[in-house]
């Protein structure tokens, strides 16, 4: 029988326990686990991959479990991609929603993305025989927000591993990647009307983009060849999902996820801006530059369950920051959790981050990358203008939240090093006598040279229930979480 973790009488966590009462890990609030059998002395057994020894049962307290047939949170996670973005989401009708996917596996430097923890939810920590979602989007198409989508569409890991995977819904901008000419679609001048909000300085004369891409035939037959990885990718777009199509603000909210939805969560849509150009669709050309239109027409999706709110923002930068505000009452873009703009780059208009005011950001940004994200001009800027909340752990204030999956992942190191040899033979190289070549370095003594042994991802939780909301991460040591909970609300 699924169940949930409560709130624990207001410690929002509990410790899973082994039949000699050894802590085999914690649960946060609203994990899902199925119960296994009856209880003993206020204790359940129950199944979750949280125990990585299934054949020990694992037991949770009785009284930090919801009732059966409760449906549940709005549960969000910010997946620690490296460079790039991926948002995994469950609504509280028990429908899983993917929001990118970071870069493809072999880009990254664990070979271990998105579909590798989307593939552990489902099928280690739920049970189930495969991943099942009810939607698919890519907020733009950049490699670091749709090559994961590789993986996870085919269904394949970078080690071999196969799993199922059956997709609902394929939601995208529009925009393409094409191998030659207009790369992102076919460039028209044109003119709109007067800006709803006109004091901006956006212009209504411009370039747009009136080459636009939607359903299942656009992927599986384009008009003109696609461009390397996003060919791939519209080959799996064209076969896996069972709809495929463009969203844009016009459409005021997700199909099936408007006002009054069986979900609890409406999902309203304020980006990309469609604008009207000779009576047909177009979107700007931003900058004049390829790259600021791709992140700038990201999808842009504000999250509503009951008094909470939840922003996912994309790549956006400070031309589509402005044209968002000229589209869209400021208040329309103030939430309790947002997912920071570009993985914090600093190309904002702070106008935009003091619309937002959010009391969590979370920054989703990666080692060893040439930007020096997240920057701490934006670091600064969400904090001086996010807004205090009223913390439920402790009776105060809480300041603005900053998270960062860079940050929340951390290394264990070591300096020595065991080998064996087609599984049989041990033999131990002595640091002192043995030197090593990373690449394109010199050798070095191996014991001077730290290796990592052991990784704990940032992986950024999201949770609410409409009226508090969770924000945890993992802890360096052990299997504890870092948890702050506050109370949902936009209002000062």
């Amino acid at each position: 029988m699924k169940r949930f973790i409560n709130d624990c009488g207001g410690k929002f966590n509990t410790a899973l326990k082994s039949d000699s009462n050894l802590t085999l890990g914690h649960m946060l609030w609203g994990d899902g686990v199925e119960t296994q059998g009856p209880d003993q002395q206020g204790w359940t057994p129950v199944r979750t991959g949280r125990n990585r020894n299934p054949a020990e049962t694992a037991w949770v307290l009785t009284e930090c479990l919801t009732s059966p047939g409760d449906p549940g949170l709005l549960e969000l996670y910010v997946i620690d991609v490296g460079q790039g973005d991926g948002v995994l989401f469950r609504t509280p009708d028990d429908k899983w929603h993917v929001v990118d996917a970071g870069v493809s596996n072999a880009m990254q430097m664990t070979k271990k993305g998105a579909a590798n923890f989307i593939r552990w939810k489902f099928q280690n920590d739920l049970g189930l025989p495969g991943v099942a979602l009810e939607s698919a989007m890519i907020s733009h198409p950049d490699f670091d927000h749709y090559g994961g989508m590789l993986d996870l569409l085919s269904g394949q890991l970078y080690d071999g591993r196969k799993f199922p995977v059956s997709v609902q819904n394929f939601w995208h901008s529009g925009m393409g990647r094409f191998a030659s000419g207009d790369k992102l679609g076919r460039l028209s001048p044109g003119q709109v009307a007067p800006l709803p909000f006109p004091h901006y300085g956006v212009r209504t004369e411009g370039k747009f983009i009136t080459e636009l891409l939607d359903g299942k035939g656009h992927f599986a037959n384009p008009a003109r060849a696609f461009d390397g990885s996003f060919a791939r990718l519209a080959a799996l777009v064209a076969t896996v999902p069972q709809r495929v199509a463009r969203v844009d603000s016009s459409m005021g909210y997700l199909p099936g996820y408007g006002q009054g939805n069986s979900s609890g969560v409406e999902m309203r849509l304020l980006g990309p801006v469609i604008e009207s150009i000779g009576g047909g669709p177009g979107m700007r050309y931003l900058g004049n530059d390829e790259g600021k239109t791709r992140n700038g027409h990201s999808v842009v999706m504000r999250l509503d369950f009951g008094r909470a709110r939840l922003l996912l923002t994309g790549d956006l930068n400070t031309d589509s920051q402005r044209l968002l505000l000229s589209y869209h009452a400021s208040t329309e873009f103030a939430a309790d959790v947002v997912k920071g703009c570009h993985h914090g780059s600093d190309d904002v208009d702070l106008r935009f981050v003091r619309a937002m005011a959010a009391r969590a950001t979370v920054i989703s940004s990666g080692d060893n990358e040439d930007y020096a994200h997240p920057r701490p001009q934006i670091m600064g800027a969400s904090a001086r203008f996010g807004r205090d909340s009223q913390s439920v752990l402790r009776d105060e204030l809480m300041p603005p939240l900053i998270y960062s999956t860079e940050l929340a992942r951390s290394v264990k190191l070591d300096y020595a090093l065991s080998v064996r040899e087609k599984g049989t033979t041990k033999a131990l190289l002595q640091s002192a006598d043995t030197e090593i070549k990373p690449t394109g370095t010199k050798y070095r003594p191996l014991d001077r040279t730290p290796i990592s042994t052991d990784l704990i991802y940032g992986l950024v939780n999201v949770r609410s229930d409409g009226d508090r909301i969770l924000c945890a991460t993992m802890r360096e040591q052990g299997s504890e979480f870092d948890i702050q909970v506050f109370r949902a609300g936009v209002e000062p």
